[in-house]
């Protein structure tokens, strides 16, 4: 069953995984980044339930189907390669990265479960 518990554990060690590995290849080096990065992931893990709450079996509509967590990988692989000018602008990145990826992550999670997706669901 997939759970918040479920959900925030494995937003933290995919999304905060996936920094530290990064961090690894591009410098060569490990730094606490992907620390906040899993925590705060972790914390976000929950948002698709926040915008359609669990309240009966049925409620995966359109923020839990699967041409919506196509949508969040497209826009993450889109920021993922913008260059940012800017402190601001990095920020913004890695905070859109970390949404994104929790998000991601909470959909493939509620799509291991027996009701799995909608393909599209109801707006």
């Amino acid at each position: 069953m997939s759970n918040a518990a479920t959900h925030a554990f494995w937003a933290g060690a995919v999304v905060g995984g996936t920094h530290a590995a990064h961090d690894l290849r591009t410098r060569g080096e490990l730094t606490v980044l992907p620390v906040a990065t899993g925590a705060t992931a972790t914390m976000l893990a929950s948002l698709p339930d926040w915008i359609e709450p669990a309240t009966n079996p049925h409620h995966r509509q359109f923020f839990h189907s699967v041409v919506f967590l196509g949508g969040v990988c497209y826009v993450c692989y889109r920021v993922y390669r913008w260059q940012p000018q800017t402190p601001w602008q990095t920020f913004a990145r890695w905070l859109a990265l970390v949404v994104g990826g929790a998000y991601a992550v909470h959909l493939v999670c509620d799509a291991g479960t027996p009701r799995a997706l909608p393909l599209l669901g109801k707006l």
